[in-house]
């Protein structure tokens, strides 16, 4: 999908909302800076403070006095599904404050309040097949980024992060936050609590905070309106934030947090054919955050452990040739997480496997922002060994890592640098990356983003899996991106350029030593018909080996995107000019084959199916041949009761050969929670993988399966006291199984929190 248009579409679904911007006062101010002009006269928000000795209780009311002094905001537009028009329903937006937090309180009207959609679900699956309302909070003011919170109808609650220069959305993150819901015959109304503590802003000068406020309604035709209109060619989600004026910071900005965990663990794991052993003990982890100035924030941890609370979601990688990624779930990471993304993505903090501590601090001003973070990693996962046509890996030493990144805001250009030093324990050698990058509205279609880094290492493969100090060698890989916006058009193209010595352990790079080209083309509709929204795309990739000139890959196709009522979604690919080679001595295979995604809700019942595949002549990498094959993948939410989320997922891969199925990969996951209330949860997850690979000339037969479950008793007091008590259980292997049987018990301690309760 063209960039913007998948963000907008993901933002207007509520699965990941984009961001973007850059504070402008008036005409001149916005063609200097590239973005839309911001009227004097803009509509705004104002806060009002809270009357000393006002203490206000969070029930979901809007019942206190302190709300009938506040200014009510409800000039609401709709984004979805046509952009500009009136909103469908009435949504009024209050905002209040204290000398410790933020309380916005919204009410949301509807006309026919039994048809709101309110299940209970987990913090942050608070998604697009939901009512609820996102509160955007910028108090830095420039519009690069914003902090967002989004409660539902039921109460369920989530939070993340939004970047503006490529208009992502990270749900990893979590903020103290919190909020309340209350159901009335008009609809319902939500109050939340923003701590200061929870928001970075800038002590200097005026606050100019920015806030923008969402709605999302599933009907028929599902709905998402926000407080200021969003044009369709805006490079981010929040390009237009308002302002929220009237806040005054506390005098006090200084905080420290502390949160100790215990984890309590009795193990039984039995290897094939072998005896068993057990094994038990408890760990103890500290997470501290501290600020002692209003843009400095000092992060430290020890001992993080995550492990054992969810499983990765499960990944085919029989026919692959490059390393999938995994997301981040440790805390520590998650401190300004906007930060660290760049044009490459530079920075990839689950190649820290097994952190013993780490140290962070952050700076995050007006015009300059920054983070740098040391940690002590006991290794024990892999190290991606980048290559022209497939990633190799070895086998990963305990190390040192030291990560900085600097950004710095100029209107109209951002720009920064990365410097990443690992050093490997036993003398094995270093490996050390240094470049800028920016981004660079040109003007209100034009953007402009890059990056040059720069690599040195001396942590060489050994021949035997593992790495070995050897003479440095250097790499360098430049990436260049160019993209024009229009109202329903949108032209990107992209060069990537990389060196066959260019490595870098700490982010995640899967290919290099070659020239990659990608070109997109897109033109829209909205509406069309009976559809809200109808795209026609066309790509084209090509990917050059550097060292022999030849061809790695080549790819051009064109498609389609459309979106309609009952939430629909679905593109459609013809790869009918594929080609890639999978070894510098192999021949250029040529693939043919559909691909294509659709998302819909069927009904209330069964909020969200996502089917996606790919069916025709596709590359067998291990085989190097093109044969008949493909791959597909379900997954249902279903709702068969408020208080239960039941999730089957099912992913297959297979490729026929001589008659016969000469590969089939499986993978099935069956997850379902009981929500107790909005903060206790049941979990229970199963997840089963099976690999059948026929022995064929040069091809080693092969087969495999494994089993994990998981149940787990959850309680979320808030982002910094939890409470897991479970078990999980492994079973690995087809004729001799390793087996594995596991208990915990993992509390975690906010101190502020604890003493509050006394």
């Amino acid at each position: 999908m063209l960039p913007r248009l998948a963000a907008t579409c993901v933002a207007g679904l509520g699965l990941m909302c984009p961001a973007w911007g850059q504070e402008a006062a008036g005409t001149r101010a916005a063609a200097a800076t590239g973005l839309p002009a911001v009227d004097a006269a803009e509509p705004a928000f104002t806060a009002t403070r809270l009357l000393p000795g006002e203490q206000l209780r969070l029930t979901g009311r809007l019942d206190h006095p302190a709300w009938q002094r506040a200014p009510v905001f409800s000039r609401f537009v709709q984004k979805a599904p046509e952009t500009g028009a009136p909103a469908s329903r009435e949504t009024r937006v209050q905002v209040l404050f204290d000398d410790h937090a933020l309380y916005v309180g919204i009410q949301a009207l509807d006309e026919r309040p039994q048809e709101i959609r309110a299940p209970l679900v987990r913090h942050d699956m608070v998604n697009r097949t939901q009512d609820f309302v996102v509160v955007y909070v910028d108090a830095i003011g420039n519009r690069q980024s914003a902090q967002f919170f989004r409660v539902s109808a039921a109460g369920s609650t989530a939070d993340g992060m939004h970047t503006a220069n490529d208009d992502n959305e990270d749900f990893a993150p979590d903020f103290d936050f919190d909020a309340a819901v209350h159901r009335h015959a008009r609809g319902y109304d939500v109050v939340m609590r923003i701590p200061f503590a929870s928001l970075r802003f800038t002590g200097e000068g005026t606050p100019a905070w920015r806030m923008l406020v969402g709605r999302r309604i599933p009907r028929e035709q599902f709905a998402m309106e926000t407080s200021a209109l969003i044009p369709s060619e805006v490079p981010s989600y929040i390009a237009t934030m308002q302002r929220l004026h009237g806040v005054v910071l506390p005098a006090r900005h200084q905080f420290l947090t502390l949160r100790p965990s215990l984890t309590l663990r009795r193990q039984r794991l039995q290897p094939a054919g072998g005896p068993a052993q057990r094994e038990q003990g408890a760990e103890a982890s500290l997470d501290l955050k501290w600020r002692p100035r209003p843009e400095w924030v000092v992060d430290a941890t020890l001992n993080p452990d995550f492990s054992q609370v969810a499983l990765d979601v499960p990944q085919l990688s029989a026919n692959k040739r490059f390393a999938l990624a995994l997301a981040e779930k440790r805390p520590f990471f998650f401190e300004s997480s906007d930060l660290l993304r760049s044009p490459t993505e530079a920075v990839y903090t689950r190649s820290f496997t097994e952190p013993r501590w780490g140290l962070r601090s952050t700076w995050r001003g007006a015009a300059v922002a920054g983070s740098a973070f040391v940690i002590a990693d006991r290794g024990g996962g892999q190290v991606l060994l980048p290559g022209p046509y497939g990633t190799a890996q070895a086998e990963q030493p305990a190390s040192d890592a030291l990560v900085a990144r600097v950004l710095h805001d100029h209107g109209p250009l951002q720009w920064g640098v990365l410097a990443v030093q690992r050093r490997y324990a036993g003398e094995r050698g270093h490996n050390t990356v240094l470049g800028p990058d920016l981004s660079w509205q040109l003007d209100e279609a034009w953007r402009l983003r890059g990056q040059w880094l720069h690599a040195q290492t001396s942590a060489l493969p050994d021949g035997h899996g593992g790495l070995a100090s050897g003479p440095a060698q250097g790499g360098d890989r430049v990436l260049l991106k160019a993209t024009r916006l229009g109202p329903l058009n949108e032209v990107s193209l992209t060069v990537d350029d990389s060196s066959r010595q260019f490595r870098h352990d700490s982010g995640f790079v899967t290919q290099n030593g070659v020239r990659a080209t990608t070109l997109v083309l897109g033109r829209g509709w909205q509406p069309l018909g009976p559809l809200n929204e109808f795209w026609l795309n066309l790509h084209a990739e090509h990917a050059l080996d550097k060292a022999t000139g030849q061809r790695v890959s080549r790819d051009v196709y064109p498609g389609f995107w459309l979106a309609g009522t009952r939430n629909l979604e679905w593109w459609l690919e013809w790869h009918g000019q594929s080609q890639l080679r999978t070894a510098a001595d192999a021949r250029l295979l040529q693939e043919r084959y559909w691909k294509t995604e659709l998302t819909v809700t069927p009904a209330r019942w069964l909020p969200l199916l996502v089917l996606a595949g790919r069916l025709g002549r596709i590359a067998d990498v291990h085989a190097g041949q093109v044969r008949k094959g493909g791959d597909f993948s379900l997954s249902l939410a279903t709702r068969p009761l408020v208080r239960l989320e039941l999730e089957p997922s099912w992913w297959a891969s297979w490729i026929d050969h001589a008659g016969q199925r000469s590969l089939r990969e499986t993978a099935t996951q069956v997850l379902a929670v009981w929500h107790l209330t909005p903060q206790q949860t049941l979990r229970a997850i199963v997840q089963r993988s099976t690999l059948l690979r026929l022995a064929e000339a040069g091809i080693p037969g092969q087969q495999e399966a494994g089993t994990q479950g998981s149940f787990t008793y959850a309680w979320r007091r808030s982002a910094g006291t939890v409470l897991y008590v479970g078990a999980s259980r492994t079973r690995q292997g087809h004729h001799a199984p390793a087996r594995g049987n596991e208990l915990f018990v993992k509390l975690q301690l906010d101190v502020d929190e604890v003493r509050g309760l006394y």
